[in-house]
C-alpha cells in the first residue's frame, strides 16, 4: 500500500506529458457541464407554469447530465492543474468549489427522481445553491486564467469597493504629440496587457513569470535574465516572442495573438536603453531612429488630408475621361474626393488622359492604372498627384527608372507593383514615402534579400511578396 502511494506522489510530482495533455482539454469540456446545470435550472423554473408543465419529467434527466458531465469536467481540471502554473489558494477554492457543484448537482438529480414528493421548498434550495456554486465556480475559474481582477477590472468604482478591490485608477490620456509618450506606460505596459498577462498574472503565473506591473517584470520568473536591461539578445523575453509561431517556447502561447513586428522592435529598443520604468521617448531616443514607429505604432502619423475640404472636380474632365475608359467614383457624401479606376479598360491609357487626370489632383487620391500598358514616362507625372493616398500600378512593364519619380507622393499610404519590373529601386522608394504602410511586390524582379532588408529598415511596413 505504501509503495502505491509513493509512487501515485510521483506521477503527482512529476506528472507524465499524457496527464497534462489530457488536462489542456479541461476548457473544452467545462462548457458542458455549464450548459446543462443551466438548462435544468430553466426547465425547473419553466415548469411552474401550466403551459410547460409537460418539461418537468426531463428536470432529473438535466440535472444528471449536468452532474455527470461535472464529474468529467473535475478530473480533466484536476489534471491541468498538476502543470504547477496556477495561484494556489485561487485554484484549491476553485477545486473544491467545482467538487462541491458536482455533488450538489448529483442531489438534486436524486431530489427530483428518487423523492419527486420531497417539499418544493427543498428543490428549490439546492437549485439556487447549485446556481450560486455554479457562477463561483466560474469566477474562480476565470481568475485562474485571465488574473483575479478580470471580473471587476472595468466594474464602478463601488462594486470594486465591496469587493475590497481599490478604486480605478484614472487612465492615462491618450498620447497627442511624440514628447508626451511614455516608453513604458504609453509602450511597454499595454503592449503586456493586451498580449501577455492573460497567462502571466497572479491567477496563472506560466513559468513563475508575472508581467502586470514593472517590478514583477524585472523579478523574471523561472530565468533569472527574463529581462537584462540594456541588453536585448541576452533577454530571455525577446528570444521568446521571437522564435517561429510553431515553437513550443514562442510567446504569447496557446493561439493567443502574437506581438507585431512594430511591437517586437519597440520592446527591443526599450530594454536596450536600460529597460527604465519611465521615461519620455524623444529623450531616450538620442539618434532619433525610433520616433517615427512610435509616431506610426500611437496613430500619431495619422494623414489629415482627408480632413480637408476640396473643390467640386471639373465636370468636363470627368467626363472625358469617363469617355476614355476610366471609372470615376465619389468617396465620400460631404466632400469631392475621387476615386479613378482604368484598370477594367479595354484601352491603353494614353499621355492624354494623364494631363486630364493632372487636372483633378486636388480631389484625386486613389488611382487603379492596373495592366494599362503603363510606360516609365508616364510616372513622372503621376508622382505630380500628391494627394493620392491609394495607387495600383500592377501588371505594367515599368522599372526603377519609372518609380523613382513616386517619391513626392507624401500621402501615399499603399502602392500596388505587383506583376511589374521594379527591383531594388523600391529600396530607395520606400524610405521617402513617410506614410507608406503597404505594398505589394508580388511577381516582380525584388528579390528575398532585398525584401529582408526592407523588412528591417522598415518594421512597421506590411511588405505583400507572396500571393495573400
Amino acid at each position: 500500500m505504501g509503495s502505491v502511494l509513493l509512487l501515485i506522489g510521483g506521477i503527482l510530482d512529476n506528472p507524465p506529458d499524457i496527464l497534462l495533455f489530457l488536462g489542456r482539454f479541461h476548457p473544452v469540456v467545462v462548457h458542458l457541464p455549464i450548459g446543462f446545470l443551466i438548462m435544468a435550472f430553466l426547465i425547473q423554473l419553466a415548469s411552474r407554469w401550466r403551459k410547460f408543465n409537460p418539461l418537468g419529467v426531463y428536470i432529473p434527466l438535466a440535472w444528471l447530465m449536468g452532474a455527470v458531465s461535472a464529474v468529467v469536467a473535475v478530473v480533466f481540471g484536476y489534471l491541468l492543474s498538476l502543470s504547477g502554473e496556477y495561484d494556489k489558494e485561487t485554484l484549491f477554492w476553485h477545486q473544491w468549489a467545482g467538487i462541491a457543484l458536482t455533488l450538489l448537482s448529483f442531489a438534486c438529480y436524486f431530489v427530483h427522481k428518487q423523492w419527486n414528493n420531497s417539499p418544493s421548498i427543498i428543490k428549490w434550495i439546492i437549485g439556487l445553491m447549485g446556481c450560486f456554486l455554479l457562477m463561483l465556480t466560474g469566477h474562480l475559474g476565470g481568475n485562474l486564467t485571465h488574473g483575479s481582477n478580470y471580473l471587476l477590472q472595468y466594474a464602478p468604482n463601488s462594486f470594486r469597493n465591496m469587493a475590497g478591490l481599490p478604486s480605478k485608477m484614472e487612465p492615462r490620456k491618450k498620447v497627442a504629440v511624440l514628447d508626451s509618450a511614455d516608453v513604458f506606460l504609453d509602450l511597454v505596459m499595454p503592449m503586456m496587457q493586451s498580449k501577455c498577462v492573460g497567462c502571466h498574472n497572479e491567477g496563472k503565473r506560466k513559468g513563475e513569470l508575472l508581467l502586470n506591473t514593472y517590478e514583477n517584470m524585472m523579478l523574471g520568473g523561472k530565468s533569472d535574465n527574463t529581462i537584462v536591461p540594456g541588453d536585448a539578445l541576452k533577454s530571455e523575453l525577446v528570444r521568446r516572442i521571437t522564435l517561429p509561431m510553431e515553437h513550443e517556447d514562442f510567446m504569447p502561447s496557446e493561439g493567443k495573438l502574437p506581438l507585431t513586428d512594430q511591437e517586437v522592435v519597440l520592446i527591443k529598443w526599450w530594454i536596450k536603453s536600460g529597460a527604465p520604468s519611465k521615461g519620455f521617448v524623444t529623450q531616450l531616443d538620442t539618434e532619433n531612429t525610433i520616433g517615427p514607429i512610435v509616431s506610426n505604432y500611437l496613430g500619431l502619423d495619422k494623414n489629415n488630408l482627408f480632413n480637408k475640404r476640396v473643390s467640386p472636380p471639373n465636370q468636363g474632365v470627368v467626363d472625358t475621361l469617363i469617355s476614355h475608359g476610366f471609372v470615376i467614383n465619389p468617396l465620400m457624401k460631404d466632400n469631392y474626393f475621387l476615386e479613378a479606376n482604368f484598370s477594367l479598360s479595354e484601352a491603353d491609357l494614353k499621355a492624354s488622359d494623364l494631363d486630364a487626370l493632372l487636372e483633378l489632383r486636388e480631389q484625386l487620391v486613389w488611382l487603379n492604372l492596373g495592366n494599362s500598358n503603363l510606360e516609365d514616362s508616364y510616372l513622372e507625372k503621376i508622382g505630380s498627384l500628391q494627394n493620392l493616398v491609394k495607387l495600383d500600378l500592377s501588371g505594367n512593364a515599368i522599372t526603377d527608372t519609372g518609380i523613382k519619380h513616386l517619391s513626392k507622393l507624401e500621402n501615399l499610404e499603399s502602392l500596388n507593383l505587383y506583376g511589374t519590373n521594379v527591383s531594388k529601386g523600391v529600396l530607395e522608394l520606400v524610405p521617402k514615402l513617410s506614410r507608406l504602410k503597404k505594398i505589394y511586390l508580388w511577381q516582380t524582379q525584388v528579390t528575398k534579400t532585398d525584401i529582408t532588408q526592407l523588412k528591417k529598415e522598415n518594421p512597421g511596413l506590411i511588405i505583400i511578396a507572396q500571393r495573400e
